[in-house]
Protein backbone atom coordinates (compact mmCIF):
# COMPACT_ATOMS: atom_id res chain seq x y z
CA UNK A 1 0.00 0.00 0.00
CA UNK A 2 1.39 3.35 -1.02
CA UNK A 3 1.54 6.12 1.53
CA UNK A 4 0.70 9.55 0.25
CA UNK A 5 2.26 12.45 2.10
CA UNK A 6 0.47 15.80 2.11
CA UNK A 7 1.87 18.30 -0.35
CA UNK A 8 4.29 20.73 1.21
CA UNK A 9 3.96 24.00 -0.66
CA UNK A 10 6.61 26.64 -0.11
CA UNK A 11 4.84 29.91 0.52
CA UNK A 12 6.52 32.89 -1.07
CA UNK A 13 7.44 36.05 0.77
CA UNK A 14 6.10 39.32 -0.52
CA UNK A 15 5.17 42.80 0.54
CA UNK A 16 3.15 45.66 -0.87
CA UNK A 17 4.06 49.33 -0.72
CA UNK A 18 1.50 51.86 -1.91
CA UNK A 19 2.96 55.24 -2.87
CA UNK A 20 0.28 57.93 -3.16
CA UNK A 21 1.06 61.31 -4.71
CA UNK A 22 -1.36 64.18 -4.07
CA UNK A 23 -1.16 67.94 -3.53
CA UNK A 24 2.59 68.17 -2.97
CA UNK A 25 2.60 65.27 -0.52
CA UNK A 26 3.62 61.64 -0.81
CA UNK A 27 2.44 58.88 1.48
CA UNK A 28 4.01 55.43 1.52
CA UNK A 29 2.11 52.59 3.11
CA UNK A 30 4.03 49.32 3.59
CA UNK A 31 1.94 46.19 4.11
CA UNK A 32 3.22 42.81 5.27
CA UNK A 33 1.78 39.60 6.60
CA UNK A 34 2.49 39.38 10.34
CA UNK A 35 3.63 35.76 9.92
CA UNK A 36 6.39 37.01 7.57
CA UNK A 37 7.48 39.89 9.81
CA UNK A 38 7.67 38.21 13.23
CA UNK A 39 10.31 35.60 12.27
CA UNK A 40 12.28 38.34 10.47
CA UNK A 41 12.52 40.35 13.71
CA UNK A 42 15.36 38.12 14.93
CA UNK A 43 17.53 39.69 12.20
CA UNK A 44 15.92 43.14 12.06
CA UNK A 45 15.85 43.68 15.86
CA UNK A 46 18.36 41.24 17.40
CA UNK A 47 18.23 43.00 20.80
CA UNK A 48 14.44 42.78 21.06
CA UNK A 49 11.94 39.98 21.49
CA UNK A 50 10.89 38.24 18.28
CA UNK A 51 7.37 39.57 18.66
CA UNK A 52 5.29 42.43 17.32
CA UNK A 53 4.16 42.89 20.93
CA UNK A 54 7.61 44.27 21.79
CA UNK A 55 7.73 48.07 21.19
CA UNK A 56 11.52 47.87 20.77
CA UNK A 57 11.10 45.35 17.93
CA UNK A 58 8.43 47.50 16.24
CA UNK A 59 10.63 50.62 16.46
CA UNK A 60 13.53 48.68 14.93
CA UNK A 61 11.23 47.50 12.13
CA UNK A 62 10.10 51.06 11.39
CA UNK A 63 13.74 52.25 11.15
CA UNK A 64 14.73 49.20 9.10
CA UNK A 65 12.11 50.03 6.47
CA UNK A 66 13.28 53.66 6.29
CA UNK A 67 16.83 52.42 5.58
CA UNK A 68 15.83 49.83 2.99
CA UNK A 69 13.18 51.68 0.95
CA UNK A 70 14.25 54.72 -1.06
CA UNK A 71 12.01 56.97 -3.09
CA UNK A 72 13.18 59.47 -5.69
CA UNK A 73 10.79 61.84 -7.45
CA UNK A 74 11.93 63.76 -10.52
CA UNK A 75 15.53 62.83 -9.70
CA UNK A 76 15.46 64.09 -6.11
CA UNK A 77 15.51 61.82 -3.03
CA UNK A 78 12.41 62.11 -0.87
CA UNK A 79 13.02 61.96 2.91
CA UNK A 80 10.22 60.03 4.60
CA UNK A 81 8.94 60.37 8.16
CA UNK A 82 7.11 57.65 10.08
CA UNK A 83 3.44 58.47 10.71
CA UNK A 84 1.74 55.36 12.02
CA UNK A 85 1.91 51.61 12.53
CA UNK A 86 -1.12 49.34 12.60
CA UNK A 87 -0.63 45.90 14.13
CA UNK A 88 -4.29 45.17 14.87
CA UNK A 89 -4.82 42.53 12.20
CA UNK A 90 -2.84 39.70 10.63
CA UNK A 91 -1.41 42.36 8.33
CA UNK A 92 1.23 44.84 9.50
CA UNK A 93 0.83 48.32 8.03
CA UNK A 94 3.49 50.99 8.46
CA UNK A 95 2.96 54.46 6.97
CA UNK A 96 5.38 57.27 6.13
CA UNK A 97 4.97 60.75 4.60
CA UNK A 98 7.16 63.15 2.66
CA UNK A 99 6.99 66.12 0.31
CA UNK A 100 6.59 65.75 -3.44
CA UNK A 101 6.37 68.14 -6.38
CA UNK A 102 2.79 69.10 -7.26
CA UNK A 103 3.07 67.57 -10.75
CA UNK A 104 5.72 64.85 -10.56
CA UNK A 105 6.89 63.29 -13.81
CA UNK A 106 8.96 60.30 -12.68
CA UNK A 107 9.12 58.10 -9.59
CA UNK A 108 12.03 55.78 -8.85
CA UNK A 109 11.98 53.22 -6.06
CA UNK A 110 14.58 50.89 -4.63
CA UNK A 111 13.47 48.35 -2.06
CA UNK A 112 15.70 45.91 -0.24
CA UNK A 113 13.07 45.35 2.46
CA UNK A 114 13.35 41.75 3.72
CA UNK A 115 15.73 40.72 0.93
CA UNK A 116 18.38 40.15 3.60
CA UNK A 117 15.99 37.82 5.44
CA UNK A 118 14.14 35.92 2.70
CA UNK A 119 16.01 34.87 -0.44
CA UNK A 120 12.87 34.89 -2.61
CA UNK A 121 11.40 38.15 -1.25
CA UNK A 122 9.27 40.07 -3.77
CA UNK A 123 8.40 43.71 -3.10
CA UNK A 124 5.41 45.02 -5.07
CA UNK A 125 5.14 48.81 -5.30
CA UNK A 126 1.97 50.53 -6.53
CA UNK A 127 2.31 54.21 -7.37
CA UNK A 128 -0.98 56.10 -7.36
CA UNK A 129 -1.57 59.59 -8.67
CA UNK A 130 -5.22 60.57 -8.98
CA UNK A 131 -7.05 57.71 -10.70
CA UNK A 132 -3.87 56.27 -12.25
CA UNK A 133 -2.04 53.37 -10.61
CA UNK A 134 1.22 51.94 -11.97
CA UNK A 135 3.09 48.99 -10.50
CA UNK A 136 6.65 47.79 -10.04
CA UNK A 137 7.68 44.29 -9.00
CA UNK A 138 11.09 44.32 -7.31
CA UNK A 139 13.13 41.19 -6.61
CA UNK A 140 16.52 40.79 -4.98
CA UNK A 141 16.82 44.41 -3.90
CA UNK A 142 16.35 45.82 -7.38
CA UNK A 143 14.97 49.21 -8.20
CA UNK A 144 12.63 50.52 -10.83
CA UNK A 145 11.16 53.72 -12.15
CA UNK A 146 7.88 54.88 -13.62
CA UNK A 147 6.88 57.78 -15.80
CA UNK A 148 3.65 59.35 -14.59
Amino acid sequence: MAVIAPAQAHRGHDSLAVVTLADGKVTVSHRFEAHDIEPALSKIAPDAQVSLDDPKAVAALQNYILRRFTLTIDGKPVPLTHVSTDLTHSQVRIDYVGKAPRKPKTVAVRSTVLTDVYRAQVNQVNVRQGNVVKSLTLRGGTGGSLTL
